[in-house]
């Protein structure tokens, strides 16, 4: 690793997953979320800029849309609620991720309701912190 400014997302459960800042070419776009598997299993953060991760970390694309910084974290929170299924003796890789249900809002025609996301994220205290 050579020093720089990218963000390099570890298997981390503090600092956005940040564990250092590194001189090479983005591997991840930002407004993905990470989710670490190995390490602090479970941890999930919202990647707003391009960014390097570790082989310890899954990188969660959204299909077909953009992702708020709002609904983001709505879904990391949820993801987060998954934590106690898995540890380091039994991680949460890519295979398992797959077969896991997220279990989210959904509009009446069965699809994720991404105003309401958006909306109850900004109802909590500090959400006019959350730059989108």
């Amino acid at each position: 690793m050579l020093p720089g400014k990218l963000p390099y997302v570890g298997a981390s459960e503090t600092t956005n997953g940040v564990t250092a800042y590194i001189g090479q070419q983005h591997i991840h776009k930002g407004g993905t979320i990470s989710v670490s598997y190995n390490g602090s299993v479970a941890e999930a953060f919202y990647q707003p800029v391009e960014y390097w991760a570790t082989d310890d970390v899954n990188v969660l694309y959204p299909k077909d849309f953009t992702l708020t910084p709002a609904a983001a974290l709505f879904i990391c929170t949820i993801i987060k609620m998954e934590k106690y299924r898995f540890n380091y003796g039994r991680k949460w890789h890519l295979e398992r991720m797959r077969d896991s249900i997220i279990r989210l809002p959904v509009t009446a025609t069965g699809m994720p309701n991404w105003d309401f996301m958006e909306q109850y994220i900004k109802t909590l205290p500090y959400s006019s912190q959350i730059y989108s």
